[in-house]
């Protein structure tokens, strides 16, 4: 059990399931974290030796279990932590009371003792402190059934998507429509990865909030995370790969090989890079596909083949419809357009705050890359337009270039 939660918790039982919550959600993250490589060897695999559809439906149902059987287990667990909520108190049923009207009306207009107010003889300024310390100090057991509550919301929202990816998938096999399998998949895992997520973090802020998320689950990326490092990924593939498909297409025969190595060398990196991990099952597929073509095809071939692979990248600029990046972009571009809208007012009066808007701007940009190439273009020459110092020239002519990224990128 980590040490931080040990020592935040006091009570053993309380420790335990705390413990036993964490150990299973980051075993569940593991197995689903290992979703990747498990297609890959399957994609390779099957390449070598293909598969009856039979076998293929086999595998296919195994590397689900295998994936999602830690999530089970942890959802599980959760749904047992239902007994640790106190037990709701039962609808009483009404009875005959057995004072009068009149009595009742009469202690309601009987004037009431002075009981309610302070006394200070009987309890001084110390007692009066300790009662409000006690209910800001939240004890293991109040935090517990906060944490219990957030679990079981969280499980049941995890346990509906389970359900209906599984029906889907059933559905997808019995029609062979593979594609779709792998979609649900990469969807799945992506959903319960963040879920699983949430149920340790609420673990952790509740009883060590200061814990660094990066030091609960090291490497753990969020839809948006994963999203933003492909996009960008996939968009520095592209600019590298585009000249030399241009030689690869043309008439220069002589540089044919030179141009086709680099090709090679370039795929194979990212077909080993953690971007290619994070992609989609279906297009990572797709990517080691090329790579295997291409690593033994001769140059007359290879032509056809690296042509399609730059028409296949410019196809994944779809990646820019999806929900999480199109909010992620609305939201990058308002910060860029308030920040921009204020250094311009602040350029004359305040130029140190200019510049520290300016700035804000320009770390707003860098997060779109990978959305256009022509925006990519733009922020890469901000570089050379930077402020050195708090100088107006400067300021405005980086100003002006960022206003113009903004523009260009619809903003």
């Amino acid at each position: 059990m980590d040490q931080r939660l040990a020592k935040a918790i006091t009570t053993p039982k309380i420790q335990s399931h705390a413990g036993e919550l964490v150990r299973l959600a980051l075993a569940a993250l593991d197995a689903l974290k290992r979703l990747d490589e498990s297609l890959y060897e399957r994609f390779v695999a099957s390449r070598n030796e293909p598969n009856s559809p039979a076998t293929g439906e086999a595998g296919l149902r195994k590397l689900w279990e295998d994936t999602f059987g830690g999530l089970l287990a942890l959802l599980a667990y959760c749904r047992a932590l239902e007994s640790e909520l106190p037990k709701k108190p039962r609808a009483t049923t009404l009875v005959e009371d057995p004072f009068e009207l009149g009595d009742l009306e009469a202690m309601a207009s009987a004037p009431t003792q002075a009981t309610d107010e302070l006394d200070f003889a009987a309890s001084d300024l110390g007692d009066l402190l300790e009662g409000i310390d006690e209910h800001h100090n939240e004890g293991d057991g109040e935090k517990w059934q906060k944490v219990v509550e957030k679990v079981l919301s969280i499980e049941y929202g995890l346990r509906t998507q389970y359900t209906d990816a599984q029906q889907r998938m059933n559905t997808a096999l019995e029609h062979a429509q593979i594609n779709q399998v792998l979609g649900l998949l990469d969807d799945t895992q992506s959903a319960a990865s963040e879920g699983v997520h949430a149920l340790v973090s609420a673990v952790y802020e509740a009883f060590v909030p200061d814990a660094n998320p990066a030091t609960v689950v090291p490497g753990y990326l969020t839809s948006l995370g994963r999203a933003l490092l492909v996009r960008r990924g996939l968009a520095e593939l592209a600019a590298t790969l585009g000249p030399h498909n241009d030689v690869l297409q043309s008439n220069q025969t002589e540089r044919h090989p030179e141009a086709l190595q680099l090709i090679r060398d370039a795929l194979r990196g990212f077909v080993t890079s953690v971007v290619c991990r994070a992609m989609r099952a279906a297009d990572r597929w797709q990517m080691v596909e090329f790579d295997l073509e291409l690593s033994t095809q001769p140059p007359s071939v290879a032509r056809l083949t690296c042509e399609g692979l730059v028409k296949y990248l410019e196809s994944l600029g779809s990646i820019n419809q999806r929900e999480v990046l199109v909010l992620h972009d609305q939201r990058t571009l308002e910060q860029m357009r308030e920040a921009l809208a204020n250094a311009r007012q602040l350029l004359d009066i305040s130029p140190r705050t200019a510049i520290e808007m300016l700035d804000r701007a320009y770390q707003a940009a860098q997060r779109l890359r990978g959305r256009h190439p022509h925006t990519d273009a733009l922020v890469i020459g901000l570089e050379r337009y930077a402020p050195d110092s708090s100088a107006p020239a400067e300021s405005t002519q980086f100003l002006e270039r960022l206003e113009e990224l903004l523009a260009a990128a619809g903003g």
